[in-house]
């Protein structure tokens, strides 16, 4: 039975006291039940801390572990080590997912004899109301497909590298001494996921939505700083070297992908407040490979219009006005 097969779910927790309870809710309320929940408080100075250990003293498939604040990178890879199951996945603590993803991804995997599970996501706001889907990953592609297939997907756009997409089994990450741990930055993401996808070769992809993704005006991902910047531009160096090396057949598809990451990291460049040389410089760079590249009628439309106002230097003054305007 696949229910026999434990789960290891990874939940890295920072300040979330707001929205933690939902997230794990949706994990005890899974209809597939052999699960090993992996919370690690990555040093909170909130209620967090209080509330994941209240849940491990009602539950005992809960392990929590407090630590000092090392960042997302270390949680995620400190809870790989104390995992167990058969099956990992990484849940971030202010998402949560639908009550039947394990069973289904599970299921999934044992039919088609594949080694990752990769599903579509639903962005919702802060106050947790739906708000679009992201592009479908069954785009273009089977129900089971190779390592390639979804590499070409991800440097058209279609298929994103958040590692919460996927349900994996244990030995393409944890295989023997070998370990496929995080990297310490942030947006390690996109130099994560392509890899566990090149380890796994196989995959069962659903058009299914099963993962609610929160936006977080404050969180990681939407506030912009020097390393976060920093950051971003090695993990868009690093996946174009990884092409370059392991998908030489892919190549041609690179710009596409190149394009849109500058115009994101542009975009993030111009919204630290504080003036700082080092950003100044590294935007005009950014702005000049933008320019240089001649993809921009490939891209999504929001990213063509973004283009375009980089390119004619009115991003900042528009962007500006449109702040000032969601303030009233």
């Amino acid at each position: 039975m696949i229910d026999e097969a434990l789960i290891s779910v990874i939940v890295p927790v920072y300040n979330v006291e707001k929205y933690l309870s939902k997230s794990i809710d949706s994990l005890l309320n899974q209809t597939y039940k052999n699960i090993e929940i992996i919370i690690v408080d990555d040093g909170s100075t909130d209620l967090s801390g209080k509330i994941v250990d209240d849940y491990s003293e009602r539950f005992s498939n809960f392990k929590v572990f407090h630590t000092g604040n090392r960042g997302l990178s270390e949680a995620r890879n400190y809870g790989l080590e104390k995992s167990k199951g058969e099956y990992i996945f990484f849940l971030d603590p202010d998402d949560w997912i639908e009550k039947n993803l394990f069973e289904v991804a599970i299921t999934r995997m044992n039919k088609d004899e594949t080694n990752l599970f990769l599903m579509n996501f639903s962005f919702v706001s802060d106050e947790g109301e739906y708000i679009k889907k992201n592009r479908n990953v069954q785009t273009n592609i089977s129900a089971i497909c190779s390592t390639d297939v979804i590499i070409k997907e991800i440097l058209l756009n279609r298929v994103q590298c958040f590692v919460w997409q996927f349900v994996i089994r244990r030995n393409v990450v944890m295989n023997g001494n070998i370990c496929h741990i995080f990297k310490d930055i942030m947006y390690e993401d996109v130099i994560w996921t392509p890899k566990t996808l090149q380890l796994a070769k196989s995959i069962s992809v659903s058009e299914n939505y099963y993962y609610n993704y929160r936006q977080r005006k404050h969180s990681i991902v939407h506030v912009a700083t020097i390393r976060s910047i920093e950051d971003r531009k090695f993990g868009i160096d690093n996946f174009g070297g990884f092409i370059k090396q392991y998908y030489p057949n892919l190549q041609r598809y690179l710009g596409i992908w190149h394009l849109a990451a500058l115009i994101h990291l542009y975009a993030m460049c111009t919204t630290i407040k504080k003036h700082h040389n080092e950003v100044a410089q590294l935007q005009q760079q950014v702005r000049k490979q933008i320019r240089l590249n001649k993809n921009v009628s490939k891209l999504k439309v929001v990213d063509k219009v973004k283009y375009f106002l980089i390119v004619t230097r009115l991003f900042v003054p528009v962007t500006s006005v449109t702040r000032n305007i969601k303030k009233f």
